[in-house]
C-alpha cells in the first residue's frame, strides 16, 4: 500500500509540473458589498465553458487552468450581465462590480428540469421528481423503476449483483430483509429527492456490502414561506390496499422546520411453491398465505443557520407495524411411480408487531471562505420487534382418512431489540490543485433476541427448553479514511484508503463467539475526457459484507415439524474485489464492463437428509465467485414527446463451492434487458405517461439456476389547476409475469421453486400541493442559501 501511495505521489507531481494557473476574485455589489452566490462563466478560445459561484463572501475561484485567451460573464438576477475579455499567463485576479438593472423582476419561479438520469465519475443518479413513478408510490416500490435495480418479495438488489445495502441521506439503514422493507414503505417518493447507484463507493462511505449502495436523497425545503402537500392512493391486487400521508414545511430566515406523516394499511397474498425429489418420494409444497399490514409512520426536522459559516440540524423518525397473516401450507408426497403417498397440512398465523425509532442532529461548519469545512452527525437508530406464529399439522392417508396421532399444536415465538449508535465527522480541504478529505466514523451495535418453542399439550402451551434461547450480538465498529481528489487538464484522479477495527462478541444458549479484525479498504478513479463528447473512466474498490445478526443465532424458527432455518455463530465476512472501465458518449451512450472477485462468500444452503426428509436452513462460508458484466446504457431525448433509458446487460458467472452436499461449480452466461420510457402528450406538458419493461435472462446466482422472468408497467398522470394538482394511474405487472423460479441441487436431491409475490396492481394516486411556490429575491438571506446547496 505505500508503494501504491508512493507511486500516486510522484505520478501527480509528474503532471502537474506542466503549466497551470488560477482564476479568482471577489464580486460585488452596490455600495462595494459582497455579492453572494452569483453565477460566474469563464469560456477559452475553443468556447470550451466552466461554472463556479462566489461565496458567502462574495469570492469566487476558478483552478488548474490553462494559458490562453478567456472571456469571464458575470450574470445575477436583477443585475446587468458583465464581460470581459483577458490573457491568462500566471494566476490573475478579477475584481467585478454589479450594475443594478433598473427593470427589476418581482419575484423568481424556478423551473429547472434535471435529466432523468445522471451519470457521474461514481455514481447514477436517478432524480424522482422528473418521473411519473413519483407520485403515489412508496421508496421500495420507486426503487422497483430504477434502471438496474430489482425489488423481488421485497428485497433490493442490483441486476445480477444480488443484494445491496441501502443508505437515506448519506446514513446506512442497519436493517434487512423484512424490516428494511417495511422501513422503506413507510417513506413516501413524494419526500424523495433523487436516488443513487453507487456500485463503487469511495472511501466516504462503510466498507460494508459487497454489490455498493443506493443512497435514497430526501427533499430539502428552498423555499421561504409555508409549504406543503396531502396525498392518497389506493391500489389493488388480490385484495386492496390504500394509502394517505401529508408533508408540511416552514422556513423563516434562519429556521427551518418540516414534517410528514404517512399511513398504509391493506393486504396481499403471495403464493410459494416447490418440489423436492427425494430418492423414494418426492414432496410437492403449496404456501397459500394473505398478509395484512398497517404502517403508520412519521418523521419532523429543524435547520438553523447560526450564522453565515454553521448550520445546526436535529431530526427525529419513528414508524410502526402491525402485521399478520394467515396461511395454508400444504405437503403433497408422491411415491417414486408418481401415486399420492400423504398429504400433510399445516394451517398457521403469525402476528408481528414492530416499531423503530430514529434521531439525527449535525453541525456543519466552514472553516474558511474557500469551501473548506467540518461536518459531524450523531446517529441513533432503536428497533424492536415481537413474532407470535401458530401452526399446526395433520397427516392424512391417500384415501383422505387422518393418520392417528398425527395432529399437533406449536407456538414459535421471538422478541428483539436493535439499538444502534454512529458518531462521525468528515473534514473536506479543498486546495488550489487537490482537494483532500478524511475523516473517521464509530459505530456501536447491541442486538438482544429472546426465542421460544412451545407445543401444545391439552391445550396447554409448554415450553421446549431445548428450543428456547436468548442470543445477545454486540459489534463495536471504528474507522478513518482519506481522501485524495486531483484534476490535471482533461484527467480526474482520486484515490482513497478506508481503514476498519471490527470487535464482536456473540452469546448464545452457552455459546459464544468473539473476534475482532482489521482491515484496509482501498479505492481508486481515474476519469479521462478525451473530448466535449467522449470520456472514459476507471475505477476499482475493495468491499466488505458483513453478516446480518440474525444470521449468527443459531436458534431454529420451525415453519413445520420437518422444515426449519437456524443461525450460525461461526459465520465469518466475505469480501469482494470490484473493477470497472466505462465509457460515456455524448451523455447519450454509456458503455460499462465490470469484473468482481468474491472471496468466503456466504449463503443460505438447504440442507436435505433423505433419511428424516428434514430441512434445515442455515448459513454458510462456501462460495469463491467470479462475475464478468458488459452493460450498455443509452438515452433517448432528442424529441420533445418522448424521453427513453434503454439498458442491456450480459454477464457471465462462476460459482464454487468448499462444501461437499453442494455442486462443486456451477458457471454460465445471463442477460437482461429494460427500457424506461416518458411520454408527453400535450404541448402545456400536463398530461404524461409512462411504459417501463424488463426481461431477465436464465442465469447463475451462486449454486441457483435462475429461470426467466419479465415485468411490464404502464401509468398515466395529469397535472391540474397550475399543476397544483397531480393525479394518476399506473398498473404494474400487467402481464402477471414478475414470478420467481428457481431450482439448486443439495445432496444430490434437485429442489425447485416458483413463487409469486402478488405484485400485479392497479394503483390510483391523487397530490395536492399547497402554500408558496416561489422563491422571493428580494427575502434570500445569504445563510439560508448556503443552507440550500446543502442539497447539490
Amino acid at each position: 500500500m505505500l508503494k501504491f501511495l508512493f507511486f500516486l505521489f510522484t505520478f501527480f507531481s509528474v503532471l502537474s509540473a506542466e503549466a497551470q494557473f488560477n482564476l479568482s476574485g471577489k464580486v460585488t455589489g452596490q455600495e462595494d458589498k459582497a455579492a453572494p452566490f452569483v453565477t460566474i462563466k469563464i469560456s477559452d478560445a475553443k468556447n470550451r465553458v466552466n461554472y463556479t459561484q462566489t461565496d458567502s463572501l462574495g469570492l469566487y475561484h476558478f483552478n488548474n487552468l490553462q494559458a490562453g485567451k478567456y472571456s469571464v460573464i458575470c450574470s445575477a438576477i436583477n443585475y446587468k450581465a458583465v464581460k470581459q475579455s483577458f490573457a491568462l499567463t500566471k494566476d490573475t485576479v478579477i475584481n467585478i462590480q454589479l450594475q443594478e438593472n433598473r427593470n427589476k423582476l418581482a419575484d423568481v419561479q424556478i423551473n429547472a428540469r434535471k435529466a432523468l438520469i445522471e451519470k457521474l465519475i461514481d455514481r447514477t443518479v436517478f432524480n424522482v421528481e422528473n418521473s411519473v413513478s413519483a407520485i403515489g408510490t412508496d421508496a421500495l416500490e420507486l426503487l422497483s423503476k430504477v434502471p438496474g435495480i430489482r425489488v423481488l418479495n421485497d428485497k433490493v438488489s442490483l441486476v445480477d449483483k444480488g443484494a445491496v445495502n441501502i443508505m437515506i441521506n448519506d446514513k446506512l439503514v442497519p436493517l434487512s430483509d423484512d424490516e428494511l422493507s417495511n422501513y422503506l414503505k413507510s417513506i413516501s417518493s413524494g419526500n424523495i429527492a433523487k436516488i443513487e447507484v453507487i456500485t463503487n463507493p469511495p472511501a466516504k462511505y462503510d466498507a460494508h456490502g459487497n454489490n455498493g449502495l443506493i443512497n435514497i436523497v430526501l427533499k430539502k425545503v428552498t423555499a421561504e414561506g409555508f409549504r406543503g402537500s396531502v396525498n392518497t392512493a389506493f391500489s389493488q391486487a388480490t385484495h386492496p390496499t390504500a394509502s394517505a400521508g401529508a408533508n408540511l414545511s416552514f422556513r423563516k430566515n434562519k429556521i427551518t422546520l418540516s414534517s410528514n406523516f404517512n399511513v398504509r394499511k391493506g393486504s396481499l397474498v403471495p403464493f410459494e411453491q416447490s418440489n423436492v425429489f427425494y430418492p423414494t418420494q418426492s414432496w410437492n409444497i403449496v404456501n397459500k398465505d394473505r398478509n395484512f399490514r398497517t404502517v403508520p409512520s412519521g418523521q419532523i426536522g429543524i435547520d438553523y443557520q447560526a450564522s453565515s459559516k454553521t448550520v445546526l440540524g436535529l431530526s427525529y423518525n419513528a414508524g410502526l407495524t402491525k402485521f399478520h397473516s394467515e396461511e395454508n401450507i400444504k405437503t403433497t408426497v408422491y411415491s417414486k411411480t408418481g401415486n399420492l403417498d400423504s398429504v400433510l397440512n399445516s394451517d398457521a398465523n403469525a402476528k408481528i408487531r414492530s416499531h423503530y425509532h430514529s434521531a439525527n442532529i449535525y453541525l456543519k461548519q466552514a472553516l474558511d471562505s474557500t469551501g473548506k469545512q467540518l461536518t459531524i452527525n450523531g446517529d441513533w437508530f432503536k428497533y424492536s420487534d415481537d413474532k407470535n406464529r401458530f401452526f399446526n399439522n395433520t397427516s392424512y392417508f391417500q384415501n383422505g382418512g387422518v393418520i392417528p396421532d398425527s395432529f399437533a399444536e406449536y407456538l414459535s415465538t421471538s422478541k428483539q431489540n436493535i439499538d444502534l449508535y454512529t458518531l462521525k465527522a468528515d473534514v473536506d480541504l479543498p486546495y488550489k490543485t487537490f482537494k483532500l478529505s478524511f475523516g473517521t466514523k464509530l459505530s456501536f451495535i447491541k442486538n438482544q433476541s429472546d426465542l421460544a418453542f412451545y407445543k401444545v399439550r391439552n391445550a396447554v402451551y409448554e415450553l421446549d427448553p431445548g428450543q428456547t434461547n436468548l442470543f445477545n450480538y454486540q459489534e463495536n465498529t471504528q474507522a478513518l479514511y482519506v481522501n485524495y481528489n486531483k484534476t490535471i487538464r482533461r484527467w480526474d484522479f482520486q484515490a482513497g484508503l478506508r481503514g476498519e477495527y471490527t470487535q464482536i462478541d456473540g452469546i448464545s444458549v452457552n455459546e459464544q463467539n468473539r473476534n475482532e479484525y482489521f482491515r484496509l479498504f482501498p479505492t481508486f478513479y481515474i476519469v479521462y475526457r478525451a473530448n466535449d463528447k467522449s470520456t472514459f473512466a476507471l475505477n476499482y474498490g475493495r468491499r466488505i459484507n458483513r453478516p446480518a445478526y440474525r444470521k449468527l443465532n443459531p436458534f431454529r424458527w420451525y415453519s413445520n415439524q420437518y422444515a426449519y432455518t437456524e443461525g450460525n455463530p461461526f459465520l465469518q465476512p466475505s469480501y469482494n474485489d470490484n473493477i470497472e472501465i466505462s465509457h460515456t458518449y455524448n451523455n447519450v451512450f454509456t458503455t460499462t464492463l465490470s469484473f468482481s472477485h468474491t472471496t468466503n462468500g456466504f449463503n443460505d444452503v438447504n440442507f436435505i437428509d433423505a433419511g428424516t426428509n428434514i430441512q434445515a436452513a442455515k448459513p454458510v462460508n462456501f462460495i469463491t465467485g467470479y462475475h464478468y458484466q458488459f452493460s450498455n446504457a443509452v438515452t433517448f431525448n432528442v424529441l420533445k414527446w418522448l424521453e427513453s433509458i434503454n439498458q442491456v446487460d450480459v454477464f457471465y458467472n462462476t460459482s464454487n463451492s468448499s462444501i461437499t452436499q453442494t455442486l462443486s461449480n456451477l458457471n454460465g452466461f445471463g442477460g437482461y434487458f429494460s427500457t424506461l420510457n416518458q411520454f408527453v402528450f400535450n404541448p402545456s406538458k400536463t398530461i404524461l405517461g409512462e411504459a417501463s419493461f424488463w426481461y431477465q435472462f436464465p442465469s447463475v446466482d451462486g449454486l441457483n439456476q435462475n429461470k426467466n422472468q419479465y415485468n411490464l408497467d404502464l401509468g398515466i398522470k395529469t397535472l391540474l389547476f397550475n399543476k397544483k394538482i397531480q393525479l394518476a394511474i399506473t398498473a404494474t405487472d400487467v402481464l402477471k409475469t414478475n414470478q420467481y423460479r428457481f431450482n439448486s441441487l443439495v445432496n444430490n436431491i434437485r429442489q425447485d421453486y416458483n413463487n409469486y409475490y402478488d405484485s400485479r396492481q392497479l394503483k390510483i394516486a391523487f397530490r395536492y400541493n399547497f402554500g408558496n411556490e416561489k422563491i422571493k429575491q428580494q427575502d434570500r438571506k445569504p445563510g439560508n442559501e448556503e443552507e440550500r446547496r446543502r442539497s447539490n
